[in-house]
């Protein structure tokens, strides 16, 4: 285990931020009979893309090329620096802020969790004081790049803290690491990791489902995005 995870001293829990879902709306009027089919069409589209939008993957069946412009990737440059200065998978990163924020810098929790990967102001403040953090002051968290250091930095602690089990990195990313200790505990015969079902928390066990279904689609629709 490297020297990032002997120090198991980690920040509080990180919560996810859930947006609220949108009412469509639009104006009712006097259509033709030809405008039916055209309309109907439309509708379908926009309905595909709204449930995209909210995290719901669409069909198997769809097409790839139809797929990643539904499922596209922002950040990309700084997804790929953070992940390789951590260690870990870009792929992993690009998911948990999919999962997290939905690409929006800006964002903050209700609990106070801020940016792309919702990082806790006490969690950047913990980063920025281990030796070794080799970013500078965490005092931006709605910055991009540097969200997306810290919340990278974190992430490949946690999988070095569970020795390479990734649902419990990602468990303890939303719940926090001495509560997945706990779970892993009751799971009993010295388990080193979590199933679905060892995951109390209906909210952890759906963002680490939700995170593994995407990194799986990123793959998949963007096979090429992280090359370097």
């Amino acid at each position: 285990m490297s020297s990032r995870a002997r120090d198991t001293r980690g920040p509080g829990r990180l919560r996810t931020f859930e947006r609220p879902g949108r009412r469509p709306t639009g104006r009712t009027g006097r259509r033709s009979s030809a405008a039916g089919p055209r309309l109907a069409a439309i509708l379908l589209l926009l309905a595909v893309v709204l449930v995209s939008g909210t995290g719901v993957l669409v069909s198997g069946d769809t097409p790839p090329s139809i797929q990643s412009r539904l499922n596209p990737l922002h950040y990309e440059s700084e997804i790929t620096q953070a992940a390789a200065r951590n260690g870990i998978d870009p792929y992993l990163v690009a998911a948990v802020v999919r999962a997290e924020s939905g690409y929006d810098s800006d964002v903050v929790s209700s609990a106070g969790a801020v940016g792309l990967m919702q990082i806790m102001p006490s969690t950047a403040e913990w980063i920025a004081q281990r030796e070794d953090w080799q970013g500078g002051p965490a005092d931006d968290l709605t910055d991009p790049a540097l969200n997306l250091e810290l919340g990278a930095f974190y992430l490949a602690f946690l999988i070095d803290l569970f020795e390479g089990d990734m649902r419990s990195a990602l468990a303890a990313y939303n719940a926090g690491q001495g509560t997945v200790a706990t779970w892993l505990e009751r799971a009993g015969d010295d388990r080193l990791s979590l199933d679905s079902a060892d995951i109390p928390f209906p909210e952890t066990r759906g963002f680490v489902e939700r995170v593994e279904r995407f990194r799986a689609l990123y793959r998949e629709v963007h096979p090429n995005a992280f090359l370097t």
